[in-house]
């Protein structure tokens, strides 16, 4: 048997946990108690920068990641979720982590305790493999919120960094609104260490704050304790120590000013003398990030048109996207989204969202490649009635690859939007996998 093979059986055994366990309320309890009994591997891993927020998490980690390793630092890296492979999640000093380690790792944890969930499991992995191996940093994501996160089990990070925060996974934290969403992603600040916080909107700004205090953990915001920005097309940020200046920003879109400015401060705060603005100006322009405004190479997708895959699926980064549609979008050009969602997730928010910049919605099944978490697919039927009820119009198509075809015909550029899982169905299909 395989180690690929291993990989999935282990994992599905832990999913079979997750039964009637899916709800964040349930804590931190089960993985602490896991990691206890492995040694409490997540306070031997090198210093760590904990990411949360809703949008935006996954860019600023990259940009930390791509700054250090042009810095000459080796770099461990846990994120969620992935788009092809759940190895895209773990990377070990720079490298994805191979299916022989995962398998090994993985086994070990169960025959240790059986009542993890699928990300607990993927979460202790990662910690186990990050303080076996040595390396200079280490950047943890959040899986969703931040108190009760299976991440949250680090007795003292090096910084906690809050990307921008919109309303995302209500039903599943059993919260409304931005403030309470910002007080649950204020749970990861600890006494001592360094809280970096992006553009938020105010009322969450003012929750960090408070929580920020409660905690005695030093605030670092945006456009006070330090700025990001735009000369032109050079990206520019200036924090308490460090002035730092890049020509380019190696993701697209004007958005990517904040989460690139959220990481620098979070490396200034690391006062790492590795950290130059020269080696750091260098990480900001090599970045890559898959996912995000991603136009896909030749392949079977783009062979009828031009296609782009973005990894928005709330109403903040279907916003986003939006505003870089509208940026890039030629007089006359006709766009196409192509959508598809998890049910769990606010279609109508998405769609609203999206609704201003799109000539035409395709709508597909959302594609079951294994290892998706948050629940099943929406029906598109259901999602065409969502669209109709905003005033647009829509098509059905049978898959992923008829959508496209079908959104082709008619547009000069086609989106593919509305889920992680649902982009990484077409990098696959188009040939092209994450590294």
């Amino acid at each position: 048997m395989g180690d690929a093979v291993i990989v999935k059986n282990e994992l599905d055994r832990f999913r079979e946990n997750m039964a009637g366990r899916v709800s964040p309320s349930w804590g931190t309890a089960h993985i602490r108690k896991a990691l206890v009994d492995l040694g409490d591997p997540q306070d031997r891993i090198p210093r760590a920068i904990h990411l949360t927020g809703t949008n935006g998490k996954g860019s600023t980690g990259a940009f930390i990641r791509a700054m250090a390793e042009a810095a000459g630092l080796k770099v461990h890296a846990f994120t969620s979720p992935h788009l092809a492979r759940v190895n895209e999640r773990i990377r070990v000093a720079g490298k994805l982590v191979s299916d022989e380690a995962l398998a090994d790792v993985l086994q070990d944890i169960w025959r240790r305790t059986q009542q993890l969930t699928y990300f607990e499991a993927l979460t202790t992995a990662a910690f186990c493999l990050f303080a076996q191996e040595r390396a200079d940093i280490s950047i943890i994501e959040v899986g969703a919120g931040g108190a009760t996160d299976a991440t949250n089990v680090m007795s003292r990070p090096a910084a906690c960094v809050v990307t921008p925060i919109s309303r995302d996974h209500e039903a599943m934290f059993n919260v409304s609104g931005v403030a309470a969403i910002a007080r649950l992603k204020a749970g990861i600040f600890r006494e001592g260490v360094p809280a970096i916080i992006a553009e938020q909107p105010a009322i969450a700004m003012g929750v960090l704050r408070e929580e920020a205090r409660t905690t005695s953990a030093p605030i670092l915001s945006a456009g006070e304790d330090w700025r990001a920005g735009w000369d032109g097309d050079a990206f520019t940020f200036s924090g308490a120590r460090l002035k730092v200046r890049a020509p380019w920003l190696g993701l697209p879109g004007r958005h990517q000013s904040q989460n690139a400015g959220a990481a620098c401060a979070a490396v200034e705060s690391l006062r790492d003398g590795r950290f130059t603005p020269d080696a750091m100006a260098a990480g900001l322009r090599e970045v890559t990030w898959p996912a995000r405004l991603q136009r896909l190479k030749p392949g079977p997708l783009t062979a009828g048109g031009a296609v782009w895959v973005d990894a928005a699926h709330n109403p903040g980064g279907a916003a986003t996207l939006a505003q870089a549609i509208k940026a890039g979008r030629e007089p006359g050009e006709r766009i196409a989204i192509v959508f598809a969602s998890q049910a769990v997730k606010d279609i109508e928010g998405v769609l609203g969202e999206l609704k201003p910049v799109a000539d035409a919605f395709t709508l597909c099944p959302l594609p079951d490649s294994g290892g998706q978490e948050g629940g099943p697919g929406a029906d598109p039927h259901h999602v065409a009635s969502i669209v109709a009820s905003l005033g647009a119009k829509s098509k059905l198509a049978r898959d992923l690859m008829d959508a496209v075809q079908i959104a082709q015909r008619t547009a000069d550029k086609v989106y593919i939007a509305g889920s992680v899982y649902l982009c990484g169905a077409a990098m696959s299909m188009n040939g092209e996998q994450v590294e």
